[in-house]
């Protein structure tokens, strides 16, 4: 992440902590997730953990203070819960087919490697 967004996202996460209300935690976690999923580089292990973590907590706070929320909040955090696992989904393709790029390479370094003693034990 660039500094400005790291700022951004700092501000937001201790807003999120500084207050109680149920919106306001939302609101927090909401942006997080529209900045990671507006972010134009593939998310670290660690950007994604620290996502997971705020959904974890805006949960317990729900769990704990569900009579302060409305219908319409836990409705919203369930999408925000959707958007999250569809963030970590795309994480996951994108690590999956870099393992299979790096084994394609490997195979075809393999192969030449293979190919070039051969050719070597025949001259």
């Amino acid at each position: 992440m660039n500094l400005n967004k790291l700022i951004c996202t700092l501000i937001l996460i201790s807003s999120l902590f500084a207050c109680n209300r149920p919106q306001s935690n939302i609101d927090g976690v909401s942006a997080l997730i529209e900045n990671a999923e507006n972010s134009g580089e593939v998310l670290s292990e660690s950007d994604v953990q620290k996502l997971g973590s705020s959904i974890e907590k805006l949960q317990k706070d729900l769990d704990e203070n569900r009579a302060k929320y409305s219908d319409a909040q836990v409705k919203e955090i369930g999408k925000l819960k959707g958007r999250y696992a569809a963030i970590v989904a795309k994480k996951g393709l994108n690590d999956f087919k870099e393992s299979v790029k790096d084994f394609g390479n490997q195979v075809e370094g393999f192969i030449e490697g293979i190919t070039d003693s051969t050719n070597n034990k025949n001259q």
